[in-house]
C-alpha cells in the first residue's frame, strides 16, 4: 500500500469526485482513478460506490476512513519533524474549533502566536464539538477548543465559561428594562440554535427548569447570521457574550439580564488533545499561549517530538 493510494482516497472521499480529486492533486483524472483501483485490489474491497457524476464511501471505505488519515497524519508529522530540524520553527498545526470560538476567541490567540512563530502554517478548521472531537480521535488535528468533552483516550483542560445572555433590539421594549424575568423571556418570539447542538440545548433547558416553555420561531445554524436576525427585529435570542461585543458597542444590539434562573446561563469551553501524542514545540508554544490567556495551570502532559 502506497500514500499515493491514500492520498489519492481521501481527496475523492472528500471531494466525492475523480475529477476534482484529480485537481486537488494536480493529477489526471486516469491517474486517480489507477490509484483507486489499485489501492481496492489490495484491500479486496470497493471504497466507493460511482453514482452517476458523484461518488460516496462504502461502508468498507468508511471503516477505512479514519486509518487512511491517522496514516498520512504520522507521515506529515514525520516531515514536519525533520523540516524543523532542518530549517528550525516551521511546519503544521491543525486545530478543530467550535464555530464561535473559533471566530470570537481565537483570533487575538492565533495573532500572539504568529507572532513567536510566524513560519509555522496553522490550519483551523470548525464544527460541532462531537464532530470536532471525532476528528481529534481520528488523528486529523493536534489539538481541539471546544465546549469541555471527556473521553478514554483525550486529554482536556478547563479554560473558561463561555457565558451566554440575552440580547434584543435597541428598539426592544427589554432594552430599556435592562432585567426581565424568565417567563417574560420565555414569552418573546425565540431565535433558537439549530437542535442537536450544544446552544440549542443548554438554552432550551434553562428554561425548562425554570418551568416555562419558549415560543421558537426560527432555528439556525450560524451565529453571525442570529445576530442579523435579532436586529431585524424577527426575535430575541440567548448568544454567547463574547460573539456580541462589538455590536453592544456599537449599539445595534442590547443586553438583558433574566432573573429567576436556577444557575447562570453558561457553557465550559475546554481544550483537548490525545494522550500520549508526541507533539511540537510550537504545539506546545501554542498551549502555553492558550493557558496564559485564560490564566489557567497547563497540567496537560504531551510529549515533545524534539527540542
Amino acid at each position: 500500500m502506497e500514500l499515493a493510494q491514500l492520498e489519492a482516497f481521501i481527496q475523492v472521499a472528500h471531494h466525492r469526485s475523480f475529477s476534482r480529486a484529480a485537481e486537488a492533486l494536480f493529477l489526471t483524472q486516469p491517474s486517480v482513478t489507477a490509484r483507486i483501483q489499485s489501492l481496492e485490489r489490495e484491500l479486496g474491497e470497493r471504497l466507493f460506490e460511482r453514482t452517476g457524476r458523484s461518488v460516496t464511501l462504502t461502508d468498507a471505505g468508511r471503516a477505512f476512513m479514519p486509518h487512511a488519515q491517522r496514516a498520512l497524519t504520522a507521515v506529515q508529522e514525520g516531515t514536519d519533524a525533520i523540516e524543523a530540524v532542518r530549517h528550525g520553527e516551521v511546519g503544521t498545526i491543525r486545530i478543530g474549533a467550535s464555530t464561535s470560538i473559533a471566530t470570537y476567541v481565537l483570533p487575538r490567540i492565533l495573532k500572539k502566536f504568529r507572532e513567536l512563530r510566524p513560519r509555522v502554517h496553522i490550519h483551523l478548521a470548525t464544527g460541532q464539538t462531537e464532530d470536532i472531537i471525532d476528528a481529534l480521535l481520528s488523528g486529523e488535528f493536534h489539538l481541539a477548543v471546544t465546549r469541555l468533552a471527556q473521553h478514554p483516550e483525550i486529554q482536556s483542560l478547563h479554560l473558561y465559561n463561555d457565558d451566554l445572555a440575552l440580547v434584543v433590539p435597541p428598539t426592544h421594549p427589554f432594552a430599556k428594562k435592562q432585567r426581565v424575568t424568565i417567563a417574560e423571556a420565555a414569552r418573546e418570539p425565540f431565535l433558537f440554535f439549530e437542535r442537536g447542538s450544544s446552544y440549542h440545548s443548554l438554552v432550551y433547558s434553562m428554561f425548562l427548569r425554570a418551568g416555562v416553555v419558549p415560543e421558537s420561531v426560527m432555528e439556525l445554524d450560524d451565529m453571525e447570521t442570529t445576530k442579523h436576525m435579532v436586529e431585524a427585529g424577527l426575535g430575541v435570542a440567548i448568544l454567547p457574550v463574547v460573539s456580541f461585543e462589538r455590536e453592544r458597542e456599537l449599539g445595534s444590539l442590547t443586553r438583558v439580564e433574566i432573573r429567576e434562573m436556577e444557575q447562570p446561563a453558561q457553557r465550559e469551553v475546554g481544550l483537548h488533545i490525545l494522550r500520549n501524542r508526541i507533539l511540537a514545540p510550537p504545539i506546545h508554544e501554542l498551549l502555553r499561549i492558550l493557558t496564559q490567556e485564560f490564566g489557567v495551570e497547563n497540567t496537560l502532559l504531551p510529549t515533545p517530538a524534539y527540542t
